[in-house]
């Protein structure tokens, strides 16, 4: 069957299942449950959902790196690929070596990618000193600002990303997505783009599918399943993780709760955050530190101890501390919490999605009209005057 032409890229049934070994022999699972899908020329599809549910598996059979199981694809043009830190290169051969050997594994000469060489390293950021060295001496973080780089400057009809954008300090992850943007629409590139930055995400991608222990259970509008994903994550009496297993830290204290006191916040109306703890006896120099995300992945305000003049020098073992707001600050929206705990500067606690909450529309001022539902945010205390 022949791609429609209005398509980069289609999917019929593909599927992957792995056997297991050892003690698992004769055991499967399906990493990709068959999945049907079809992408626009010239677009920009997120792939999203946690750790483990099939996106990485998609990409690495539409890039050729594994077979299917099941089911098959198709798609217009040639693609190009950034999976993990350094796929594509040899680490003994030099960055610009590299960069000649990738573009000939894409059908482009010697000739045309030393004319493309100096984009390429500008854009990589990386002086001559680097180039000329092996990539096995590389950072992390330098092998993907070069294999980014690349990838930007090959003949390629089609950009396939994963996650690993995220090694990248924040100036190059924006420099990625403004040349991803630039791609589409000056090159009609087509882009499928993993991350977990569902800001990133939104920001990119129009629409994007939502897989879950390797099926689909949503292709739509992105800011609608986002919405919807963290709706799920963190519903209004989201249940506090304990973070056995997931937190890090020393583990001379844990947080073990988190509860809205009046019931579910409402944007201006005042509550008071309880948040119980626990540790291996009296702590000294406690500061807790709670990070409020939006539902897109932004940050939005911390909530901190010493920062507002908390600073108790001894705490119990076990016990509570209370945050009060006279007006709740935050809009209406879902919101997620990472928290950090640190005992006289030491991390003791650290959890990267510990809570999530959702606060209800409302106002500030009685003649005032509530905050409409739309993106998340703050309140800032204001006082506005006419001067005569």
């Amino acid at each position: 069957m022949s791609l429609p032409s209005h398509l980069a890229l289609q999917t019929q049934g593909l599927a992957k299942r792995y056997f297991g070994r050892g003690s698992f022999k004769g055991t499967h699972y399906w990493a990709l449950k068959p999945l049907d899908l079809e992408v626009a020329a010239g677009s920009a599809l997120g792939l999203m959902g946690p750790n483990g549910a099939g996106k990485s598996t998609l990409l690495k059979l539409l890039s050729g790196l594994t077979h299917p199981s099941a089911g098959g694809y198709q798609y217009r043009g040639q693609m190009t690929s950034l999976l993990e830190v350094g796929t594509g290169f040899h680490p003994d051969l030099s960055g610009r070596e590299n960069v000649y050997l990738s573009g000939a594994l894409h059908g482009m000469s010697r000739q045309e990618m030393a004319q493309r060489m100096e984009a390429i390293q500008e854009f990589a950021g990386l002086h001559d000193q680097y180039m000329d060295h092996p990539i096995k001496h590389y950072s992390s973080g330098m092998k993907v600002r070069l294999g980014f780089s690349v990838a930007a400057h090959l003949h390629a009809d089609i950009l396939v990303v994963d996650e690993v954008l995220a090694v990248g300090d924040a100036s190059f992850q924006a420099k990625c997505l403004q040349s991803m943007e630039a791609q589409m629409s000056e090159k009609g590139r087509t882009v499928l783009f993993v991350s977990h930055n569902l800001y990133a995400l939104q920001s990119l991608c129009p629409q994007s599918l939502w897989l879950d222990r390797g099926e689909k259970v949503r292709y739509g509008a992105s800011a609608d399943l986002v919405t919807d994903y963290l709706k799920q994550a963190h519903g209004p009496n989201a249940a506090f993780a304990s973070g056995h297993g997931v937190a890090s830290g020393s583990g001379k204290l844990r947080l073990t709760d988190m509860e809205w006191m009046a019931g579910p916040p409402q944007t201006g109306v005042a509550n008071t955050l309880r948040i119980a703890y626990e540790g291996e006896g009296d702590q000294h120099d406690v500061d807790i530190r709670l990070n409020v995300h939006g539902n897109d992945g932004r940050f939005i305000a911390p909530l901190a101890m010493h920062a507002h003049g908390f600073a108790p020098s001894v705490l119990p073992a076990s016990g509570e501390v209370y945050v009060h707001f006279e007006a709740m600050p935050f809009m209406e929206g879902w919101y997620s919490v990472q928290a950090r705990v640190t005992e006289r500067g030491v991390v003791a606690y650290e959890h990267k999605n510990v809570w999530g909450f959702h606060v209800a529309s409302g106002g500030f001022l009685a003649q005032a009209p509530a905050y409409p539902s739309g993106k998340n945010g703050v309140h800032l205390r204001q006082d506005w005057r006419l001067e005569p």
